[in-house]
C-alpha cells in the first residue's frame, strides 16, 4: 500500500468525470481507481500530468487534505450594517447546518449554501471557512473583504468551549445569549469576557456598545487562523451544495 493521495478530491472539485479524466490521461477507469484508492504508486510525473488535466497544482494531488466546511458568512448590508450568519454542527449528521429557527432559512440557503473548500495546503488540525459576502452596492470601510475567507479552528465550535488560543488574539464567538461576534477576547473575573473589536471604530459613537463589551458569557470561542483575501489567487477551490 502507498501513500495516501488527494487525486479522488481533486477530481471532485474539478466538476470533471472519473471516466474523463481516465480517457485524458490515456488509462483504464479501473487503474485510476488504483491510484486513487493507493494500490498504484502516484509519480511525480503522474501528479504532473493529473494537474495538467484537472488544472490544478501537482502538490494539491500528491499530498491527502481533506476538503474544510463552510461554516458561515459574514454579511455586510449597503448601509454597512454587518450580520454573522453561522451554522451549527449536528453530531447526528456529522455536518455543518443552518440553525433550523433561523428566520428565512430556505431563502439564505439559496443564497448563501454551505459547502466544502479545498485549501491549497494542509492544517495539522480540523478548520473551517468563513466567507465574506457585501451587497452590490456598497462603498464602505470594508469593501476589501468582499469576496475573503478567513479560517477558523473548528473544534472549540462543535465541541462549544473557549479556547485558550483565542484569548487576547482575534478572533469569533458565540455568546450564552445565541449571537455571534468577532473581536479580541479578554478573560474576566468570574467565567466572562471583554470582547474588543479594535476595527468597528465606525461604531464608538454608537449607542449599541458594540466595540467594547464586558461582562460577556461565551458558548464558545475560536481564533481566526488565516485570511485569504482572493482565494482564487491561492488555488482554492469552493463548491457549494446545490
Amino acid at each position: 500500500m502507498f501513500m495516501d493521495n488527494n487525486l479522488d478530491n481533486m477530481i471532485l472539485a474539478s466538476g470533471m468525470t472519473k471516466t474523463r479524466v481516465a480517457e485524458e490521461k490515456g488509462i483504464t477507469a479501473q487503474n485510476l481507481s488504483r491510484v486513487i484508492h493507493g494500490k498504484t504508486k502516484l509519480s511525480l510525473t503522474d501528479a504532473e500530468e493529473y494537474a495538467k488535466i484537472l488544472n490544478c497544482h501537482p502538490q494539491q494531488i500528491m499530498f491527502k487534505a481533506d476538503p474544510v466546511p463552510i461554516i458561515g458568512y459574514v454579511r455586510y448590508d449597503i448601509n454597512m450594517v454587518d450580520t454573522y450568519d453561522f451554522f451549527e454542527y449536528s453530531k447526528e449528521h456529522k455536518g455543518w447546518r443552518r440553525p433550523a429557527g433561523t428566520r428565512n432559512k430556505e431563502a439564505l440557503d439559496q443564497q448563501f449554501p454551505g459547502g466544502i473548500v479545498y485549501l491549497p495546503s494542509v492544517h495539522p488540525f480540523a478548520v473551517g471557512a468563513v466567507l465574506f459576502h457585501l451587497h452590490e452596492d456598497y462603498q464602505g470601510h470594508w469593501y476589501e473583504y468582499n469576496g475573503a475567507m478567513t479560517l477558523l479552528a473548528l473544534d472549540p465550535i462543535a465541541q462549544n468551549y473557549v479556547c485558550k488560543n483565542s484569548i487576547q488574539k482575534p478572533g469569533y464567538v458565540k455568546t450564552k445569549d445565541g449571537e455571534v461576534a468577532y473581536g479580541n477576547i479578554y478573560p474576566e473575573p468570574g467565567s466572562t469576557h471583554t470582547i474588543h473589536n479594535p476595527w468597528r471604530q465606525d461604531l464608538l459613537q454608537a449607542a449599541e456598545g458594540r466595540e467594547i463589551r464586558r461582562g460577556v458569557k461565551l458558548q464558545w470561542a475560536t481564533p481566526a487562523i488565516s485570511t485569504f483575501w482572493q482565494p482564487e489567487l491561492r488555488g482554492v477551490q469552493t463548491i457549494f451544495n446545490k
